[in-house]
């Protein structure tokens, strides 16, 4: 029994080290090698929309130099915990800002709440994508647009780091 455990082992190893040799295994992770996550943003919304029926915009013709970074879909109802449903996705755009869109049947006020801070007042309009967006104050110097679609059963939320111009982009990708 010993010799079989033994030579199990000794199996179990070169094939680990056999993999990791091909590229197949790696120790570590993406982001500890500096790389940059990648995830399919807008499949994902499709498929969440599809999925949760409801009528998600899904966002078309983005450049191809924004690398799509995080997917989530976060539904406190299946999880147990509190808040609104959100369905989000994350790019990193061609000037190594970050942007990310935000989708919820939930209302604007509550979005915004969960989303940015409680108590938060729109603080101006800004037309872009053929659409007029509300502005709130975000976190850590951030923009954040946020707009009703679909009749108001979806309410949009873009954020992030980016620039006027990327969040243009983006707002014209939605419309």
């Amino acid at each position: 029994m010993r010799d079989m455990a033994l030579a199990i082992g000794l199996l179990a190893v070169s094939l680990v080290a056999l993999l990791w040799v091909m590229g197949l295994l790696s120790v570590g992770t993406d982001t500890e090698s500096g790389a940059t996550p990648t995830a399919d943003v807008v499949g994902g919304f499709d498929r969440a929309g599809d999925s949760l029926e409801l009528p998600l915009a899904v966002p078309d013709g983005l450049p191809r130099s924004w690398q799509a970074t995080t997917f989530l879909l976060a539904d406190p109802a299946v999880q147990g915990g509190d808040g609104v449903l959100v369905v989000r996705g994350g790019w990193l755009t061609a000037e190594g800002r970050f942007i990310t869109l935000i989708e919820s049947p939930a209302e604007a006020a509550a979005l915004v709440s969960q989303e940015v801070g409680q108590g938060l007042g729109s603080v101006g309009q800004v037309d872009s994508g053929g659409a007029q967006w509300s502005v709130y104050p975000g976190q850590r110097g951030e923009q954040v647009w946020v707009r009703t679609v679909r009749g108001g059963s979806v309410t949009l939320l873009i954020t992030g780091s980016a620039s006027r111009a990327d969040f243009d982009t983006l707002a014209a990708a939605l419309s």
